[in-house]
Parts: C-alpha cells; sequence; structure tokens
C-alpha cells in the first residue's frame, strides 16, 4: 500500500503531553543524599554527648547507611519512584528530628536545652558538655536544610511538554 493512501486513510493524530520532572537532576540528588551521609558520619565522629545514648547512635549509622543506599539508587537507577522514597525519607527523618527534643527528659535536660544542644550552632551547652564548638548544630542544621531542598525540589516538579503521536 502506498503511504500517501495509508495517511489518509488513517490520518495520525498528535497531542502535546506535559511530563512532570522533578526539578533535581539525579546527580544533583545523588550528590545531596551523600552529602548528608557524610555530615552523619561528622556527627558519629564528633558528637561526644551521642556515643552515650546508644540508642540514638545506632540510630544515627543506620540514617547514615540509608542515606548512602538512596544516593546510589537515585543516581544509578534514576526513576519517578526512587526521587519519591528519597523524598519521603528526608521528610521522615526531619519529623524524627525534630520529634527528638521530646526525648529531652531521658538524657536529664529540658525541652529548652535539649533543642539548643541539637539545633543551636553557636551554643555554649554542647562546648561545655565536651564536643567541639558547633557539633551537633551546624552538622545537623546543615542535614535538614539540604533535608528540605530535596523534599521541595521533588514535590515541585517542573514540567516539559512532548509531542507524542
Amino acid at each position: 500500500m502506498d503511504p500517501s493512501i495509508s495517511q489518509e486513510l488513517f490520518p495520525q493524530k498528535t497531542c502535546r503531553v506535559w511530563i512532570a520532572m522533578p526539578s533535581l537532576s539525579s546527580n544533583r540528588l545523588g550528590a545531596l543524599l551523600a552529602i548528608i551521609g557524610i555530615l552523619g558520619v561528622g556527627i558519629l565522629l564528633t558528637d561526644q554527648i551521642l556515643r552515650g545514648a546508644t540508642d540514638h547512635f545506632y540510630a544515627l549509622i543506620l540514617f547514615v547507611i540509608v542515606d548512602f543506599v538512596l544516593s546510589g539508587l537515585v543516581i544509578a537507577r534514576p526513576s519517578r519512584i526512587a526521587f519519591k522514597l528519597a523524598a519521603i525519607w528526608c521528610a521522615l527523618r526531619i519529623m524524627l528530628q525534630l520529634a527528638d527534643i521530646s526525648q529531652a527528659p531521658l538524657y536529664q535536660f529540658t525541652y529548652a536545652q535539649f533543642a539548643d544542644y541539637l539545633f543551636n550552632p553557636v551554643s555554649s551547652l554542647s562546648s561545655s558538655l565536651g564536643n567541639p564548638p558547633g557539633v551537633p548544630g551546624i552538622l545537623l542544621d546543615l542535614v535538614i536544610i539540604l533535608e528540605i531542598v530535596i523534599v521541595v525540589s521533588v514535590a515541585k516538579p517542573r514540567g516539559r511538554t512532548e509531542q507524542v503521536t
């Protein structure tokens, strides 16, 4: 059959489709997750108080492992599911880190003191307890900022249109 005749008998219809893409590339998202993991390792190595709270210490080790595994997954197999897993993981971590303040009485802190210890990079409390200045405040604040960047970037897709036949 002549191709021109087939096009006359069966015309192809085209339409434009909007495709949602995450605003971060897989390499950038994977790198952010790896940086979060590295910051977690930094907290593990420098926070003397955390070592006394063995349950939190081992939980952070698990968090770091998940960060690196998700980083590798996002870079090696970029997909919407991998991006969503990374965003869900980061959102869960943010909630857990903020909920950590509720554990203050277990470590003989008031809630305000524990929040100051965890999130205030210029806190003298953590230094007076044997930590280097700014630990864990600076590192934990950077982790939370990067987690927010990941959640917002994955939740707010940029779109592009493609012609589909």
